[in-house]
């Protein structure tokens, strides 16, 4: 009998696996630039041109004011930047000053961009307690935004994701008996509606812990488009 050959052994190391390459680090978008940037720029006023102009648009569609990048120092960018003087107790005036650049660029820090909690399919009410602004957004698109008012630091307003538990269209506090049109009901006795002394006193004044809305018929759309489980959402941007 013919004795089998041992087979060789091979010397040679088995490979092992393929250890991936690394990816490239991303370089993370440069921020934008700060108020210092556009100091030496500032004050801009009426018919004023240029990217100083550009960046107090941006940060004006950023509180949802509806103006649009012209470059220019419009009448509708002159409104908006009104409207936000008298809601946020800034200086009267038509020029964009230093001060008034640091404030628009601190009221929109957050560049625009919702909390996640809002950026949810659904209708959810938005509502930002920095900004004094309610935006009604829908599959994370912001189909309208509008101004709000708050409780007093007595009673303040609950911040914190909810939902709409109840609505009534009429409804009348039975602790403060006053009227509440278009009550969605979010937390307790705290509601979403419209309020008559909001639109008559502005910011001269606060609610008793609840999202006041000024304007009557923004209040009845987004009563009629927040169904009972819409998710509100309150937060400081």
């Amino acid at each position: 009998m013919v004795p089998v050959a041992a087979s060789a052994t091979s010397t040679t190391p088995t490979p092992g696996p393929t250890a991936p390459s690394p990816r490239p680090t991303p370089t993370p978008p440069p921020p934008p630039p700060s108020t210092a940037h556009y100091k030496t720029h500032l004050p801009v006023g009426p018919a004023d041109t240029g990217p100083v102009v550009a960046a107090v648009q941006q940060r004006l569609i950023w509180l949802g004011a509806p103006v649009r990048l012209t470059k220019v120092m419009d009448r509708a960018t002159l409104a908006a930047l009104a409207h936000v003087r008298s809601k946020f107790g800034l200086s009267s005036g038509t020029s964009v000053t230093a001060s008034v650049f640091a404030r628009l660029s601190s009221l929109t820090r957050s560049h625009g961009v919702l909390p996640a909690a809002c950026r949810t399919s659904g209708p959810v009410l938005c509502v930002d307690k920095t900004q004094k602004s309610l935006r009604f957004v829908r599959a994370g698109k912001v189909v309208l935004t509008t101004d709000a008012r708050f409780g007093s630091d007595a009673l303040p307003t609950r911040e914190g994701t909810f939902h709409v538990q109840r609505k009534d269209a009429t409804h009348v506090s039975s602790l403060y008996h006053t009227s509440m049109p278009f009550a969605m009901f979010f937390s307790g006795g705290q509601a979403v509606h419209y309020s008559p002394y909001f639109h008559r006193d502005g910011y001269n004044g606060h609610s008793h812990g609840c999202v006041n809305i000024r304007d009557y018929a923004t209040a009845g759309y987004l009563f009629a488009h927040s169904p009972i489980g819409t998710k509100v959402v309150v937060y400081r941007s």
